[in-house]
């Protein structure tokens, strides 16, 4: 599939945000800036502060944690009338967790506190240092690369990529149109390598139960540069458990390894926790999508009254994984449902198969990635409906490995 690719001039991207930011709306903040040397430690503004008196209550509070690793995480929680959730900027402006009345999205890590990207060792465990802060609902894998460690030429790519340990450069809130809007800006830079720059929107109606990330990659050098992006998506228990059903317009579902290969008869079905030993499976497909190339997958539970659904942009992100960790409750019992430029294989892996965007100087990749809650049978039903429209043919089923 050929890249979606927006050229957009670095010099537009480069006007002040700040001033972007006023000429969208009259109530709007910037919370922190690096070109202003601005950083604001704590905040808090409500409906009634803003004038909303058209809809549900609503607010938003920055935080900054103290204590333990923690130590100066800032997060940024929101309650929109219907659903809460919490953005984490110090974290590569990810989602790290939310919650729809009683039914929460995400899931337990062994992992209890936002770990601050300073007690981070990205290359410990011979590159899989990554996991060591790993606990989030919606964490990005990129910007240069996603998957596991490996050698690619000169370059020692470690598990997943910087993008979820960089503390964001520029955030900002602001209130229009019945919607709360935070905007993140991420830069994956260094000197004589990447130069690529994650704008961030992270979106969400007031009294609606879901939560919209458009985002967009730059690369700001003048040379061509590879871009990998993920989503990695996250949810244990209530959803998860024995019965619990993972739905899409599956087009085509390959095994990561040989190890995954063994439970593609039930791949897309869970049987509860499994005590040890127990290795983990990944299942990377394509997908149907409608004529403007939107697509949904859905994490059904067992009892058919409770999910999340995701839908998301094919020209963006035009590849699906499925990673099923289904250990011991205190092990890390979880599923991630992944959307991204391409699979978890190792980026030299991912290139010889097409699957790395390269991108040219100043141009940019975008994406677009809503996670609704839907918490009744009836809105469940009608999710899975939609989804088997597009799924115009039954799945391939192809037995042979994406990856080593």
């Amino acid at each position: 599939m050929r890249p979606f690719l927006a050229a957009i001039a670095v010099c537009v991207l480069a006007l002040p945000a700040q001033a972007q930011e006023k000429s969208k709306a009259d109530h709007s903040k910037v919370l922190i800036d690096t070109a202003t040397n601005l950083a604001t430690a704590n905040w808090k503004i409500s409906s009634a502060d803003w004038g909303d008196k058209n809809g549900p209550a609503w607010s938003v509070q920055l935080r900054t944690l103290h204590g333990g690793r923690q130590e100066g995480v800032q997060v940024i929680e929101v309650d929109n009338g219907a659903m809460s959730f919490t953005i984490v900027p110090t974290r590569g402006f990810e989602l790290w967790k939310a919650k729809i009345g009683v039914l929460r999205l995400g899931w337990d890590s062994p992992v209890k506190e936002i770990i601050h990207p300073s007690y981070i060792r990205l290359n410990d465990n011979e590159g899989r240092g990554w996991v060591a802060g790993f606990g989030g609902l919606m964490v990005r894998g990129g910007l240069a690369s996603f998957g596991n460690p490996v050698q690619d030429g000169d370059q020692t790519l470690t598990l997943h990529g910087h993008v979820d340990y960089i503390p964001a450069s520029y955030v900002s809130v602001r209130f229009e149109s019945g919607k709360l809007i935070f905007r993140g800006v991420v830069n994956d830079f260094s000197t004589f390598g990447a130069q690529l720059q994650l704008t961030s929107e992270i979106s969400t109606v007031i009294g609606k139960p879901e939560v919209v990330f458009d985002d967009a990659v730059a690369n700001l050098s003048d040379a061509p540069q590879d871009m990998q992006l993920l989503y990695h998506t996250n949810f244990g228990t209530p959803l998860l458990g024995a019965g619990a059903e993972f739905i899409a317009p599956v087009r085509k579902v390959q095994p990561i390894n040989a190890a995954s290969a063994g439970g593609l008869a039930g791949w897309n079905r869970y049987s509860g926790p499994h005590a040890a030993p127990y290795a983990a499976q990944v299942f990377n497909m394509s997908l149907h999508a409608d004529s403007a190339g939107m697509t949904k997958a859905m994490l059904k539970s067992s009892d058919g009254g409770r999910a999340v659904l995701m839908s998301f942009d094919t020209k963006g992100l035009p590849y699906m994984s499925l990673w099923k960790n289904e250990v011991t409750p205190k092990g890390g019992y979880v599923t991630g449902l992944e959307p991204g430029t391409g699979f978890p294989n190792t980026r030299p892996e991912e290139r010889a198969a097409g699957r790395v965007p390269n991108l040219k100087g100043g141009e940019v990749w975008r994406t677009h990635l809503a996670i609704a809650g839907l918490t009744s049978k009836s809105e469940v039903d009608s999710a899975a409906s939609a989804i088997q429209k597009l799924a115009v043919a039954p799945p391939l089923i192809d037995k042979t490995t994406t990856g080593p």
